[in-house]
């Protein structure tokens, strides 16, 4: 058993990588219910089938979980944003797609939660880099789509580019600001990315 503080034993394999996975996927859930302070590893080990003993083999302590599981999840809504992107579809419906798989998805998964703002506000480093790479990931991913689509080296279009970008960026957090149901916020992200589409495919 790793000792708090210590860094785990490497865990290599598909069963290991699998119990990975189910710890930080209990540990969103365990997060989310009941914050970073209340949360409790006997619950997330529960949670993922296995003993406390044999969560500490593959995380030392608690803020460790805490980063690995957000950086997770952080990167993996990313990477469902910028597929939906590249995908096929419409202006509007890739558009779609992307602010869904980001913005739609991670509403969805801690509109539940009362602590909400303790996660956000957590001063963990990690967390924070990883986040401050989400933006900077989704951005390119969304300058990139919309060089390509309105393409032009003008300033003009340099600038409803960018507006473009912070529209898609900015408005979300806007839409969360009464706190609407999960399907009312993402019938939001939709009318966004049509009003978006209809911009961009005008040229």
């Amino acid at each position: 058993m790793a000792v708090e503080g210590e860094a785990p034993p490497h865990r290599p394999g598909r069963r290991g990588e699998a119990r990975r996975a189910a710890i930080l996927e209990a540990a969103i859930d365990e997060f989310a219910e009941h914050g970073i302070r209340n949360a409790s590893m006997a619950r997330i080990a529960e949670a993922a089938g296995m003993s406390r003993p044999a969560l500490y083999q593959y995380f030392g302590d608690k803020d460790e979980i805490f980063a690995s599981a957000f950086v997770g999840l952080f990167e993996d809504l990313v990477d469902g944003a910028v597929l939906a992107l590249e995908g096929s579809g419409t202006t509007a419906e890739r558009l779609d797609g992307f602010l869904q798989r980001y913005e739609g998805d991670l509403f969805e998964r801690m509109s539940a939660s009362r602590h909400v703002d303790e996660i956000i506000g957590a001063k963990n480093e990690q967390v924070a880099a990883a986040a401050a790479e989400v933006v900077a990931r989704l951005s390119d991913s969304l300058d990139a789509h919309l060089d390509a689509a309105v393409p032009g080296p003008s300033a003009a279009q340099d600038a409803r580019r960018t507006g473009w970008v912070e529209m898609l960026r900015l408005a979300p957090k806007g839409f969360r600001f009464d706190e609407p149901s999960v399907a009312e916020f993402r019938r939001r992200l939709t009318h966004l990315a049509d009003v978006v589409g209809a911009a961009v495919d005008a040229g």
